[in-house]
């Protein structure tokens, strides 16, 4: 069981990776709070994935709204407290965790992919740094983890040769908004300290996502990339399973807030 620190505020909880991080999280027994444009959606993909309504009911608070929307973020980020469960500490957010994304549409044409929200991952971290500033924090800042991709590197290759014509070409639009939303990030992070909305970041990039079964973080390969200096993993494909694995072995329940601070980690098999 996890100790009394705070709530785990999940962004884009029915996408596979934050999803499965997210149910990892209530079955661990967490205090979580997540945003979804609908509320029977969540619980019932939830419910899919073996996590029990009482867990659902003790554990999670679910906010009805949009991304963009500055009331509906803050609440996930400061969730009323749940009846009959103790507060103590349990409505200050410790950890954010941004899955934040659109797929591609590929019709009518799949080979000139278009996307209806080309700017939904960096208005996504705009509107929670934003709402942040405006909650009250008598301890430390939360730390922010957010979902981006490789491929998108400046400073090394992190994707096989044979996988930067889809990632240039069919992939550009999205990547240029995860570029944007890293740069946010980044710029948050060089502000003075007291200045921040947030304590830190992590940004995972996982190489392309496929629907496969869990494999288990060891068989994970991480790389990192921090001022300048990149040392990516390179490979092809990752499981949402196991990216939203990864974050929880190592983000929630492991030692990688502090090792990954500040870091663009790439994660792939």
């Amino acid at each position: 069981m996890p100790a009394n620190d705070g709530v785990v505020a999940f962004f884009g909880a029915t996408g596979g990776s934050t999803l499965a991080c997210l149910a990892l999280a209530l079955k661990a027994g967490y205090t979580c709070s997540a945003l979804s444009r609908s509320s029977s959606k969540l619980q019932t993909l939830l419910l899919e994935r073996q996590v029990s309504q009482s867990a659902i009911d003790t554990h999670l608070t679910i906010i009805q709204g949009d991304i963009r929307d500055a009331q509906s973020v803050s609440k996930t980020l400061s969730p009323p407290p749940k009846p009959n469960v103790p507060t103590t500490n349990r409505t200050t957010v410790h950890l954010i965790i941004s899955g934040i994304g659109r797929p591609p549409i590929f019709s009518p044409n799949p080979l000139n992919p278009t996307f209806d929200d080309p700017t939904v991952c960096q208005d996504a971290i705009r509107t929670i740094l934003a709402a942040l500033r405006t909650l009250p924090y008598s301890s430390k800042k939360p730390m922010l983890v957010a979902l981006s991709t490789t491929g998108i590197s400046s400073q090394a290759r992190d994707v096989p040769f044979l996988m930067m014509p889809l990632y240039h070409w069919l992939l550009a639009v999205p990547h240029k908004d995860k570029q944007e939303m890293e740069a946010l990030l980044l710029a948050e992070l060089a502000k003075p300290a007291q200045e921040r909305a947030i304590q830190n970041f992590v940004a995972v990039r996982p190489s392309l996502l496929t629907d496969g079964a869990r494999l288990g973080t060891e068989k994970v390969r991480v790389g990192e990339e921090i001022d300048g200096a990149a040392n990516p993993a390179v490979g092809y494909t990752i499981s949402r399973e196991d990216v939203g694995g990864w974050i929880f072995d190592e983000l929630l329940e492991g030692h990688g807030r502090d090792k990954y601070a500040g870091k663009l980690v790439s994660i792939t098999y």
